[in-house]
């Protein structure tokens, strides 16, 4: 080969290219074919598992007998050897319990407590755990190095976590960090959470209010998944009133038995920085009163905040839906987040806007992608926006791909070709319907192949509507079935009319 081409770079580059074709083959073969492209091709074929067993299969000690990896006698140096000299170039690594195969706990245990020198993966610096077996435990917990820089365990039980949390020590490395979100952090002193100086990325359940002051001082933090309760009261907070806090802080996803007690943090904190917020509600939520004051504080305190989600208990009150309604004044709240491009709100309130609200939403937030209004919900009483709003909502939003939100859906004059007025949104892919009322589905199946040519017709709920009875809420769920089969027939009938016309469209 000549010599122009023997540069480590240029190989890498070549075999990278290779891997992302997706023919692994084809670097094993790089691999035995020519010496100079041996380790390249090995570093890049290795560099990210998916699994313990191709490492595995490198000892001759190593057998499969049944859907069970097993050894049939003990491991030995040259075996070790023979693993170590491909484990050094693992860098990232995925362990779970759900593949075909059960790796044999006397496997796990050789590789966690081997006497052999190197440690097995040397240069590891990403772990996703999810293996939820007792037996491979010492393997996750000499995993844990210093030098790791993701460690994904939210798909853990909970109930093994705590001997695995003392191996996780004071990093400088350590960037990512999840946890499952049942498991409670509390115990934890939030001196460790303050030694992971260059974290970016946390997911974990329930803190005290000491690791929120030590997260809150952090200029790295990025992103932050929590969970809070009554016994948070922000106190340790609160001694940094009128000092800049999660100043690097771009999304933050907090749940709660109540809502109340995660919109606590906003009223003490100004995130300027932040791009996504979530607040999920597992028990309470809030009344229209105290959602409008949410809205104002959320405007006011995350000016630049593209992507806002709400979601509470599906519970409808008593008297509801006195003081339970989201009016249009109450959405107006959220005008000043200019840059909004997805809204969802999915809350204990039901909603009241009309074609022409609806329209005025559309026509503040143009650059959205996504607008969910009560679809897992409900709006639980009858929806005022007609096909027509709809229609305007998608003119006015030109970037739209995800729509969800109830509509009176009746059947539509289609006298014209273009029954959608000349409004056309390829580029819709999603519209749930919640529990939207439903006449004339062929008419209403026309309108939409016209509009919306492009989307899914899904996500219709029975839900509990005080207006209506059962039986006539699963008639309007059996009418929208209905339409969504429809809508792609009449689409491709729309798309052969216009080839035989010769038209654009």
């Amino acid at each position: 080969m000549h010599k122009c081409l023997q540069i480590a770079e240029l190989f890498d580059v070549v075999c990278k290219r290779v891997l992302a074709t997706g023919h692994q083959g084809s670097l094993a073969a790089l691999c035995r074919t020519c010496r100079l492209f041996h380790e390249p091709a090995l570093n890049v074929l290795y560099k990210s598992l998916e699994s313990l067993r191709p490492l595995l299969f490198c000892s001759p000690a190593i057998v499969t007998i049944g859907n069970r990896i097993t050894m049939f006698k003990e491991l030995c140096l040259s075996d070790w050897q023979r693993m170590q000299y491909y484990a050094k170039r693992v860098h990232s690594l995925r362990v779970n319990d759900q593949e075909e195969v059960v790796i044999d706990k006397t496997i796990l245990h050789a590789l966690a407590s081997s006497s052999f020198a190197p440690p097995m993966f040397a240069h590891l610096k990403r772990l996703w755990w999810s293996n939820n077996s007792a037996h491979a435990l010492p393997l996750l917990c000499s995993l844990i190095n210093p030098r790791l820089e993701w460690l994904i365990l939210h798909d853990m039980d909970p109930m093994l976590l705590p001997p695995v949390v003392p191996h996780i020590t004071s990093s400088n490395s350590l960037r990512i960090a999840c946890f499952p979100t049942r498991y409670s952090m509390r115990h934890i002193h939030p001196d460790m959470f303050q030694s992971w100086r260059n974290l970016q990325n946390l997911v974990c359940g329930l803190i005290n209010d000491a690791t929120l002051y030590h997260l809150a001082t952090s200029s790295k933090l990025t992103h932050l998944t929590i969970q809070v309760d009554e016994k948070n009261d922000y106190s340790d907070l609160m001694k940094l009133t009128d000092q800049p806090v999660f100043t690097a802080l771009q999304g933050l996803d907090i749940t709660a038995t109540h809502t109340f007690h995660c919109i606590t943090i906003l009223k003490i904190s100004e995130l300027p920085s932040l791009r996504s917020l979530r607040i999920h509600s597992t028990e309470i939520g809030l009344t229209d009163i105290e959602l409008y004051q949410c809205f104002c504080l959320i405007s006011r305190h995350c000016p630049n905040l593209r992507d806002l989600r709400m979601k509470e208990l599906h519970v409808s009150p008593p008297k509801f839906p006195v003081g339970y309604i989201i009016t249009f004044d109450i959405l107006k709240t959220l005008f000043s987040l200019r840059h909004l491009e997805a809204l969802h709100l999915d809350t204990t309130c039901t909603f009241s806007l009309n074609d022409k609200e609806l329209a005025q939403l559309a026509g503040t937030w143009l650059k959205l992608r996504a607008l969910e209004l009560g679809t897992e919900n409900g709006w639980r009483q009858p929806s005022k926006i007609t096909l027509q709003g709809f229609a305007e909502l998608l003119r006015r939003c030109p970037v739209l791909s995800v729509v969800g939100l109830a509509m009176n859906a009746w059947a539509p004059d289609i006298d014209d070709r273009r029954p959608g007025g000349g409004v056309r949104r390829n580029s819709l892919e999603v519209l749930r319907v919640a529990d939207s009322k439903v006449t004339g589905p062929l008419s209403v199946a026309a309108f939409l192949s016209d509009v919306a040519p492009n989307a899914e017709i899904t996500g219709y709920e029975i839900g509990h509507d005080i207006y209506e009875t059962f039986n006539t809420r699963l008639l309007y769920r059996e009418r929208w079935e209905e339409v969504s089969m429809l809508h792609p027939l009449l689409v491709n009938l729309r798309r052969q009319e216009a080839v035989g016309l010769g038209s654009d469209e």
